[in-house]
């Protein structure tokens, strides 16, 4: 009888633990879907894990499935990202878990996460060049196998166990084996935390990258109007237009373009710091612009008239310091920064030499500060908007001369607008922006005796395609 007994006991322990490894492999060979990796360009780094998990035998859900299968179920844009439809597209694809994480500068974070937003693991690995080297794909496929095998007794059932036990002692006693008690309970054990007592926290949707790429190039066109007046003896520009014309002081300047004038534009942002990781100096940078514009201008002053080519010449050179923050407006949070910037600008406009008698060079080179903003609402667009105040942003020499030695000048500026990624590295912007000047002169000069007031207005599109790093 003991040997009967006995052999009851080690098949229920065989049975059971046939049991446990058919739960163990059922889990193991369900899919695994590597979602959208935030700051991951061209979905590179993406790929790599894809392709290393498929080598190690993995089961892989593509992107693509992923997003098609959450596109038929009503989840668009982000809302495929949020744990909600992570949790209804694990069931419907049965996937046994997530990978999830951001690429930020040479670095690569990782994380496993369970269907039911449960962190199994977490990693950084390297980065080269915004890619993985091929030794660290496969790294990164083992260590995220590794933890689904080891988290894949948190969903063994326990009643499938039970069940078993009783199935196979009523076999063995119609067999005649006799029957007998399981010396010892199988039970199926979770993941535990690594700390004991500690809980294990869930995972919300994907954070967003939070920061710049540390170097943009873009390149691209500028449409603007402009507008100047000039003369003694008055308070505005709109008072010298409501004038009729034999009314108006003499010596009076009012010009303007009478349709948009075109040039080029190329601009650069540099971030080096971003290359340190995720410091709290990666938003400090340098912004450049360089623009050259060819107007035709219209003339209406001192008695002459007429249309005369120009040049209109811009540059700005800004230090800047950006602060990143995710705004929880909605389910998936959206990148946003508020930066300040301090630097200087340089504008100049000049007529042909023909009309130059007439209409002085105007050009003023000065600091200036400013505030910026943006909020990313999806990877085509970002809505940006600044404002600039102007310091002292006094008229050049040949203007002073002219209407008055000693000059008060104010001046402030604002854009606005929207850019975005288009694929690989590949960005685009279009910007409104307008600036306008006012100076009041006093004392005397070769055409004012009195002084008097002058008002210069800039507005206009600028258009660039670029590429970011």
């Amino acid at each position: 009888m003991g040997r009967v007994i006995l052999r009851g006991q080690w098949s229920n322990a065989v049975v059971s633990l046939c049991v446990l490894l058919m739960s163990f492999w059922a889990r193991a060979e369900q899919g695994v879907t590597v979602l959208e990796l935030i700051g991951d360009r061209r979905d590179a780094v993406r790929g790599q894990l894809e392709r290393s998990l498929q080598a190690k035998g993995s089961e892989v859900v593509k992107g693509k499935l992923y997003e098609t299968r959450a596109r038929r179920l009503g989840f668009r844009g982000r809302e495929a990202y949020t744990d909600a439809a992570i949790a209804v597209l694990s069931r419907e694809l049965g996937l046994a878990a997530t990978v999830r994480g951001a690429v930020s500068g040479p670095t690569l974070t990782v994380k496993v996460v369970s269907t039911s937003g449960r962190l199994l693991g977490t990693e950084s690995y390297p980065l080269k060049k915004g890619k993985l080297s091929q030794k660290d794909a496969f790294r990164v496929a083992e260590a995220i196998l590794t933890t689904l095998r080891g988290a894949a007794a948190e969903v063994v059932p326990q009643e499938s166990v039970e069940a078993a036990m009783p199935a196979t002692a009523d076999a063995l006693a119609s067999s005649g084996a006799g029957t007998a008690e399981p010396t010892a309970k199988v039970e199926a054990v979770p993941a535990a935390p690594a700390v004991p007592g500690e809980e294990v926290p869930l995972v919300k949707a994907p954070a967003p990258m939070m920061g710049p790429r540390w170097v943009s190039v873009r390149f691209g066109g500028a449409t603007t109007w402009r507008s100047y007046c000039a003369a003694p003896g008055i308070a505005s520009c709109g008072q010298l237009e409501s004038q009729p014309v034999e009314e108006r002081p003499g010596n009076y300047l009012l010009f303007g373009t009478q349709s948009p004038y075109s040039g080029l534009s190329a601009e650069l942002d540099v971030f080096p710091l971003v290359l340190l990781g995720d410091t709290a100096l990666k938003g400090l940078g340098v912004t450049a612009e360089l623009s050259r514009r060819w107007p035709q201008v219209s003339v209406n002053g001192g008695g002459r008239e007429g249309t005369t080519s120009a040049a209109d010449m811009y540059w700005s050179l800004f230090g800047t310091y950006r602060l990143y923050f995710p705004l929880s407006f909605t389910a998936t949070p959206l990148p946003a920064f508020v930066g300040l910037r301090g630097g200087m600008i340089s504008r100049s406009f000049e007529v042909a030499e023909e009309y130059q008698a007439l209409l002085p060079k105007t050009s003023r080179t000065h600091a200036s500060l400013g505030l910026d903003v943006s909020v990313t609402l999806t990877r085509l667009a970002r809505v940006e908007a600044g404002f600039l105040y102007f310091i002292r942003p006094q008229p050049g020499q040949e203007q002073k001369e002219r209407y008055g030695p000693e000059v008060s000048s104010s001046g402030f500026g604002f854009e606005a607008g929207v850019s975005g990624d288009l694929f690989g590295p590949l960005d685009y912007s279009i910007r409104y922006r307008f600036q306008k000047y006012a100076d009041t002169f006093s004392g005397a000069g070769t055409d004012w005796t009195k002084g008097g007031i002058s008002q210069e207005s800039y507005s206009g599109l600028t258009w660039t395609l670029g590429a970011s790093f």
